[in-house]
């Protein structure tokens, strides 16, 4: 006779999740809660930080990336600038970055963008190379030391010309440690055999009068103290403004793009880091994609047509979205007048505030206010408000949505900086 089988045993209990993802959720809960009683909807969303993508991954989106580096503008010319070791709200909303901002509201910026290590020296050799090469520390290397693949490299075999411009560097082609305030551990190009070493330059070098004879792509390491890492985010400001507001206006008439990025954050964040494009060919906005160093280097790679893409870089797209498809110079765009409040109903709208910043632990008061209420309706400032003690670090995105009684929904997003000090 058949022999009825056993019924399978019940699927095993789903393990418990572990501390850390519990003690992450109770803290947005508790924050949740707290804004939820003002009335108000506050959504938060913190990127995590991306690893490097497999080479499985690569493959199901090579078709994906082909397409999008197709859809990239030609450009003549591209300035790359690295700075230090500052948090996105740091920069970006920042009165003491009105320069940078100004850059960063003419052109696209990445509220999305992450470093992906610590500390510094690693995450330029991510940028340059698409690995960091063994790096763990900013201890100095042996200069012409590596053979990996690199985007000096790549350029070069590609026809393409490149140089890198090193502020207080001793003299072209130099592989000192340090000279100054000038750090090599912010230079990982000398570390290739295969890029020649007079491809470094001195800022000296860079050629402040003649635009046009800059290389294809080019990247400026300004000195410890202009690149934030030992001054005030202001100095770093001042000095960009000083030395290349002159590019950044040429480049949106002739067919050039600047790009502005950091190497990490204050290790007080998620290392979140401000990039902002801005040039020729640029769509002013901002942009939430998560991005890291390596779709950075990948999109400087298929700007100008790498046959090669250096090490993750292979593994991810580029940053495509910021730009037009046009290859001809974007013309500066005329400023849309602000609208009139309307008091018909269906017309509300809540305002913007712009980027904020909060202390660990200290009283943070946010005030929303909206326009196009019914006539004769008003905004309760009690209620209007976002207010509490955070319990928490990092950038957050907030979302903040208010809903009228007709009923009309309007809805606003902005970054919150949560520092410990």
């Amino acid at each position: 006779m058949p022999v009825t089988p056993p019924p399978p045993p019940p699927s095993a209990p789903s393990p418990p999740p572990p501390p850390a993802a519990a003690r992450r959720r109770a803290v947005r809960s508790a924050l949740v809660a707290g804004f939820g009683a003002l009335g108000l909807l506050a959504a938060f969303t913190i990127a995590a930080s991306q690893a490097a993508e497999g080479t499985g991954r690569a493959r199901a989106d090579a078709a994906v990336a082909a397409a999008a580096a197709a859809a990239l503008p030609a450009y003549d010319h591209v300035v790359v600038v690295v700075y230090e070791n500052k948090q996105y709200g740091e920069i970006i909303g920042s009165a003491n970055a009105p320069y940078i901002n100004q850059l960063a509201n003419g052109g696209a910026s990445l509220t999305g963008m992450k470093a992906l290590t610590h500390p510094s020296q690693p995450n330029y050799f991510n940028l340059f190379s698409g690995s960091t090469q063994g790096i763990t520390g900013d201890g100095c290397y042996t200069p012409q030391s590596m053979t990996a693949p690199n985007l000096g490299q790549e350029l070069i075999a590609a026809g393409k010309t490149f140089a890198t411009y090193n502020e207080d560097l001793p003299a072209e082609g130099s592989t000192a440690c340090s000279s100054g305030q000038y750090a090599q551990k912010h230079n990982p190009w000398f570390a290739f055999k295969n890029v020649p070493l007079n491809t470094g330059k001195t800022w000296a070098q860079f050629p402040q009068g003649d635009f046009a004879a800059l290389p294809d792509l080019s990247f400026v390491v300004p000195n410890q103290c202009n690149d934030m890492h030992s001054c005030p985010v202001a100095t770093g400001d001042t000095w960009t403004r000083t030395h290349l507001d002159a590019y950044a206006q040429w480049a949106k008439a002739n067919n050039s793009l600047l790009v502005l990025t950091w190497d990490e954050d204050n290790y007080l964040g998620s290392n979140q880091i401000a990039t902002v494009f801005h040039g020729a060919n640029v769509k002013p906005g901002r942009y939430a994609t998560s991005f890291n160093h390596h779709h950075l280097l990948r999109t400087f790679e298929d700007l100008f047509g790498t046959a090669t893409h250096a090490g993750n870089a292979a593994n991810v797209q580029p940053i495509s979205e910021v730009f037009t498809a046009s290859t001809e110079p974007t013309p500066t765009p005329t400023p849309t007048p602000t609208p009139t409040p309307t008091s018909s109903p269906g017309g509300l709208k809540l305002v913007d505030p712009g980027p904020r910043t909060c202390a660990f632990n200290q009283t943070c008061t946010i005030q929303l206010t909206a326009t196009g209420l019914p006539w004769g309706l008003t905004l309760d400032p009690a209620t209007g408000r976002i207010t509490g003690k955070p319990w928490a670090t990092g950038t957050l995105r907030i979302t903040a949505t208010a809903t009228d009684t007709t009923p009309t929904t309007d809805t606003t997003t902005f970054p919150l900086t949560l520092n410990w000090f």
